[in-house]
């Protein structure tokens, strides 16, 4: 059984890696760099580059990256070295074939929203095997590991700011460079959604009296752990009970439903979560 899941997890690992690299690349290839948008890190660089000396934005995504996995060698280890260099050759590969094709679309607007979206969702997917596609990757996950609270897409925003505003200087293009950020903005909401979606939900705090009624109904009927903390009650001065459950959203209304019929004077409070770790979420 752990040969077969270890397999099955390499499998899908190596999957979301080869996928999420040629999305990537695609992206690059089909959508940005034939709409001359730079948005962010080194495949914005290398939009520029290709330009200013045509050589394929594949080889050169491809040849800036070499000094950030000789730096990461050093930090992460051989695999991830081995798994991110096998990314960056898909990405780089991927998107010199797309250049050869026409581009999807020559609004750069269209390509800013969709091609980001490409980027952003291509991104995730290699970051989720457990590699990068390289260069401002590398550099956030540096970061991240320093600063393991930040969210991602946030770090790619604020790194690759810079590289979106060198494009509109290049292509003397102000109008480029803020489709540049559209890109950019788009791409780090679409990683942040495929990264963190599952981590979100809800904080139900229900403050009840019937605490042994209600409690056996939650964890059979909605499946749901529950935290008991003795409380007393204000107003009323009465001895009660808070249960507090991270629920996802589809359960909400079933938890809900349950305190209602048990306990029709219930008080219950529902937060938004945005990251929820442990049994029954992400580990």
């Amino acid at each position: 059984m752990d040969i077969y899941r270890l397999a099955k997890g390499r499998v899908t690992s190596g999957i979301f890696l080869v996928g999420g690299s040629i999305i990537f690349g695609g992206a690059l290839g089909l959508f940005l760099s034939p709409n001359r948008l730079a948005a962010g890190g080194i495949a914005g660089i290398s939009v520029m580059l290709d330009r200013l000396y045509p050589l394929g934005v594949g080889t050169y995504t491809m040849l800036l990256n070499v000094p950030l996995l000789v730096i990461s060698a050093f930090v992460f280890g051989r695999r991830f070295v081995l798994h991110t260099a096998a990314a960056i050759a898909v990405c780089g590969l991927t998107a010199d074939r797309c250049a050869l094709l026409p581009p999807l679309t020559n609004d750069p607007l269209l390509a800013a929203l969709f091609g980001g979206a490409a980027m952003g969702l291509g991104c995730a997917l290699v970051f989720l095997s457990g590699a990068t596609t390289g260069g401002t990757d590398i550099v956030t996950k540096l970061i991240l590991r320093r600063f393991p609270h930040l969210r991602t897409g946030r770090i790619f925003l604020a790194a690759d700011g810079s590289v979106c505003i060198a494009g509109g200087i290049v292509f003397n293009s102000l109008t480029l460079s803020m489709y540049a950020f559209i890109g950019l903005f788009v791409f780090s909401k679409a990683l942040d959604s495929v990264l963190y979606s599952s981590d979100k939900g809800k904080l139900v705090l229900i403050v009840t009296d019937k605490t042994k009624v209600l409690l056996p109904r939650l964890l059979s009927d909605a499946n749901v752990g529950c935290t008991v903390i003795s409380v007393r009650t204000g107003y009323s001065e009465l001895n009660a009970s808070i249960l507090m459950c991270a629920v996802k959203k589809h359960r909400l209304q079933t938890v809900r439903r349950l305190a209602e019929r048990t306990d029709s004077k219930a008080f219950m409070l529902v937060l938004d979560t945005n990251e929820i770790y442990g049994e029954g979420f992400q580990k």
